[in-house]
């Protein structure tokens, strides 16, 4: 089995490591593959694949994705060859990322902060019309989202979608925190399992005390960092 983390933030968007940092930190905890999502970029993705390509010393297969913030709230898009454009409808971002063959996970989907805009209503809340491939029921970025998680699978396997483990690391220390359990170890392993819905989110490790520190203490420069980004649907 492999050990996939798809959803990690790098400085290109409200991230603190760049990407070789991310790549560096997945490859310490044994992860075969992470996807690199920042917030409606593309270009940490890159830059994370890159360099994975230049050193597979380190054994990390990088997959290009994106959050994407939807008017329902954030989206990611695996194995995407373009950039998907935010405030659109969670519905026309799905079709978009599809129609380049890419893969729709809709992110955190019961946490009190989804990214939707104000006047819209949650993705979560329109599923018989949005196509997804699979959703975060293991969103590990916050130490107070056991409840919201344990929503989120009970729905997953209600509708049949592909479980998706993800630490939602903005730091590189986090990097592995929550994973994507799939048959092989290879990207494409990785899309095989996710379309056959073959996958199992996992967590590495728990809150403790130390860990919460450093999230709280890193969350300033975060929230700051995510504030001035110009294309966030907040």
């Amino acid at each position: 089995m492999g050990k996939a983390d798809l959803h990690i933030h790098t400085n290109f968007s409200d991230g603190l490591g760049d990407p070789r940092d991310v790549v560096k930190a997945a490859s310490r905890v044994g992860l075969e593959v992470i996807a690199v999502t920042d917030h409606d970029i593309l270009e940490g993705a890159l830059r994370a694949r890159e360099y994975s390509r230049s050193r597979p010393d380190l054994g990390v297969e990088v997959v290009v994705g994106e959050e994407i913030s939807s008017l329902n709230g954030h989206v990611i898009g695996l194995f995407l060859e373009k950039f998907v454009p935010p405030r659109l409808t969670a519905k026309r971002t799905v079709e978009l990322i599809h129609a380049q063959g890419g893969l729709a996970i809709l992110a955190h989907p019961f946490h009190p902060f989804t990214g939707k805009s104000s006047e819209c209503p949650r993705a979560v809340e329109l599923l018989d019309r949005i196509p997804l491939d699979g959703m975060e029921s293991l969103n590990h970025g916050e130490f107070y989202g056991s409840p919201f998680n344990a929503k989120a699978k009970k729905l997953c396997g209600e509708l049949g979608l592909a479980e998706v483990g993800s630490s939602d690391a903005h730091d590189p220390h986090f990097v592995g925190m929550a994973y994507t359990d799939f048959p092989g170890t290879t990207a494409e392993e990785l899309r095989a399992a996710l379309l056959a819905r073959r996958t199992q989110a996992r967590a590495s490790r728990s809150w403790g005390a130390k860990e919460v520190f450093r999230h709280l203490k890193g969350a300033v420069p975060v929230l700051t960092k995510y504030s001035k980004l110009p294309s966030a649907a907040v």
